[in-house]
């Protein structure tokens, strides 16, 4: 496909057939020519279309962030110099999700125009994911600029602000681990206290003696604390270790919540219907736990669930589902249209 994509027009037709295929959950038709455009000549007849497909999809707020990332990848990697200009424009946009993937673009394609835009977002948007992209993204692009703007941030932000500036300077090892380190020498509690979530994600034995030492010699309590909780967890190499699922007959919250609704569980039963019950209960954890199961059981009725909870209203659930299906279709389980089940 890369070969006939490097053709020029030859591709044309197959891309105008691709367009016209639905597969609305997971777009993998469009994804895929997104990753065809590096190779695509400039003045392709389909490449045009390609581009504005994944564009409008990017700013749909109705799909799930873990699809419109990869649309993210797609642009950045094209190597069409409408792309920069196009994730500068997306910054200035009311949704704050479209912004949080227009800053991961800016950051990916270093692109400098962009340092301005982004620090302006600091003064307009407070939602922390979006903070912390905007953030990222300043750090990957490195310029002075870009280092000040983030500077700036931990000394003067809001406290979610300055965490998420001090979390982006580890990723910059040339100024940011330096920054890092004069942080904790400030008279400031927000700064050293932000300074800590920095040097948390430093992967260098220097950052946890640092820890270690804030731990116990830093003159204010809170500052210690969060030292020393960045180093417990550090330690705890269980809470990062998958687990296998057990049985649903012996997992503990199905077993509870089943006896809520009277029921009970069969060994060797997968639980299908109670667990599809977790899957409408009002507890997201109960929700996300239910998802771990079912989406071992693909059934018609699962699958109808899942869609019902993926178009709903969670965002969070939203990018659960989102990598269920991802998971199911990828067992060779052909999805249907949303439509068939009265969706989207």
């Amino acid at each position: 496909m890369h070969y006939l994509a490097s053709a020029g027009d030859v591709a044309s037709a197959l891309a105008d057939s691709l367009l016209r295929m639905p597969d609305p959950v997971l777009e993998r038709n469009l994804i895929g020519m997104g990753k065809w455009l590096r190779d695509a000549p400039r003045k392709s007849t389909w490449r045009g279309k390609v581009l504005t497909s994944l564009a409008k999809l990017l700013q749909d707020d109705t799909q799930p962030l873990g699809l419109r990332g990869q649309i993210i990848a797609a642009l950045a990697r094209s190597g069409d110099p409408s792309v920069t200009a196009l994730f500068r424009q997306l910054l200035q946009s009311e949704s704050v999700y479209v912004v949080q993937l227009a800053a991961l673009g800016s950051g990916l394609m270093r692109d400098k125009k962009a340092v301005q835009p982004l620090e302006e977002t600091f003064h307009r948007i407070q939602n922390t994911y979006t903070i912390s992209a905007v953030a990222l993204a300043l750090a990957a692009i490195g310029t002075d600029a870009a280092l000040n703007a983030l500077a700036t941030a931990l000394m003067q932000g809001e406290e979610n602000l300055r965490r998420a500036a001090a979390e982006a300077f580890a990723n910059h090892p040339a100024e940011g681990w330096a920054t890092l380190k004069e942080a904790l020498e400030i008279d400031d509690i927000l700064v050293r206290r932000s300074a800590i979530y920095g040097l948390a994600r430093v992967n260098e034995s220097w950052a946890k003696d640092l820890l270690a030492l804030v731990q116990v010699e830093d003159s204010e309590w809170a500052v210690r604390d969060v030292a020393a909780s960045i180093l417990e967890k550090a330690q705890n190499k269980t809470l990062r270790t998958p687990h296998k699922l057990p049985p649903p007959s012996e997992s503990p919250w199905l077993i509870a919540f089943a006896g809520k609704q009277g029921m009970g569980i069969p060994a060797g039963s997968p639980a299908t219907d109670i667990l599809l019950l977790a899957l409408k209960s009002e507890d997201a954890d109960e929700q996300l736990s239910a998802l771990a199961y079912l989406r071992r059981t693909p059934s018609e009725g699962v699958i109808n669930a899942l869609y019902h909870v993926m178009y709903g209203s969670s965002i969070k659930l939203r990018e659960a589902v989102f990598l269920a299906l991802v998971e199911i279709a990828a067992s060779g389980v052909i999805l249907p249209e949303p439509q068939s089940y009265g969706l989207a």
